[in-house]
């Protein structure tokens, strides 16, 4: 019985490693020629666009990974009804749940990959990738980075702006503080509850200004500030969600709600980066139970086709059922999101809709496996 499983086990990890860097990579170059027509005007080095196309792969890891395992799953055990090794299993008095058992661990450690790539490898490389962007185009010198939703930038008068939380859809920046130096180091430092950008000009509001050199300290109520740049250059370079782990995201929303806003799509965002990583599971027991459940063995019942055929005929079948239902998936999850986004179903529901409905599916087909 273990030879078996190790059999499966094996067969099962080629075609998923084999699908999933594929599938990555192609994602990969499909995404860079995409970018080329941005691109080709500031003449790039080729190894910034290698670069760049390895750099997008583990994103596209975590995308792939419930299609793949759904795909590896469906062509692994399509092939076992074809070569009819499930009968000869029963018939030896060998018991196909027991058989399955270690893919329910493997699907746990799927969906734990997918999150562990998708909280701390991600998040890199998809800065990773916003940098060679800024390098190859020249865009984007002017901001330095956004952490937890902070931007930190470099004035116009050279100085050092940190703007604590801003919202592009107001224009509005609260917690600003600047930095400003001399040839001898820090001399002075303003303090603002609040920025405006208005007439082509911020308006800080609630200002504290220190001076470091005499250790006075003033208050105003509004003064203008032209050294800030437009927030044209904060919406090039705003932070994307992408980029935060689950702990920043967590705090951002924390800080927009003290702030008074908020911000649905992050609540979605939030739930998504939960949610997507769970189906793994749920996609490789689906494509286990599609394949050797039901009494006329899953895809032949399916699609009504008598079990005479090459393992080629198995193979095409599979990829076909595993990509059609992929897409219907990802239809379905993408649907749910926007309608999370509208508002028009709670937004820490939203994310797991059909997450949930495809786990009730594959675990139904599976308990109804038949020994």
């Amino acid at each position: 019985m273990l030879r078996v499983q190790r059999m499966y086990i094996a067969d099962f990890f080629k075609v998923l490693l084999i699908l999933t860097i594929g599938m990555s990579a192609l994602f990969g170059i499909l995404s860079l020629i995409d970018k080329m027509e941005e691109f080709m005007p500031y003449r790039p080095a080729l190894g910034l666009l290698v670069q760049y196309a390895l750099a997008s792969i583990p994103r596209n890891i975590v995308y792939v990974m419930p299609m793949t395992a759904l795909l590896s799953s469906l062509f692994v055990f399509s092939l076992a009804i074809k070569r009819r090794e499930i009968v000869a299993i029963k018939t030896s008095g060998g018991k196909i749940k027991r058989i399955l058992a270690p893919f329910i661990v493997i699907g746990v450690l799927l969906t734990l990959t997918g999150f562990v790539l998708g909280e701390f490898i991600v998040p890199a490389t998809a800065k990773k990738v916003r940098s060679l962007i800024s390098e190859i185009t020249g865009k984007g010198k002017k901001v330095a980075f956004f952490k937890e939703g902070s931007l930190y930038m470099r004035g116009k008068d050279g100085s050092i702006v940190k703007i604590a939380l801003f919202l592009p859809s107001q224009n509005l920046s609260k917690g600003v503080s600047i930095f400003k130096f001399d040839g001898e180091g820090l001399k002075e430092r303003i303090d603002a509850d609040t920025g405006t950008w208005e007439n082509g000009i911020w308006k800080l509001r609630n200002i504290v200004v220190y001076d470091l050199v005499t250790g006075a300290v003033s208050r105003k109520p509004e003064m203008i500030y032209t050294a800030i740049e437009s927030p044209k250059i904060f919406s090039e370079d705003s932070v994307k969600v992408e980029e935060m782990t689950l702990t920043e995201l967590i705090r951002y929303k924390n800080r927009l709600a003290e702030a008074g806003f908020r911000n649905v799509k992050l609540s979605v965002d939030l739930g998504s980066r939960l949610s997507y990583p769970v189906i793994n599971l749920f996609m490789l027991l689906l494509g286990i139970s599609l394949s050797i459940g039901g009494e006329q063995k899953g895809i032949e019942k399916i699609f009504r086709i008598k079990t005479q055929g090459t393992h080629s005929n198995a193979g095409v079948i599979s990829a076909g059922l595993g990509l059609f239902i992929s897409a219907l998936y990802w239809l379905g999850y993408s649907f749910s999101l926007s309608l999370g986004y509208s508002g028009t179903v709670p937004p820490i529901t939203a994310p797991w809709i059909v997450p949930a409905l495809f786990s009730v599916i594959s675990l139904y087909l599976y308990h109804n496996i038949p020994e």
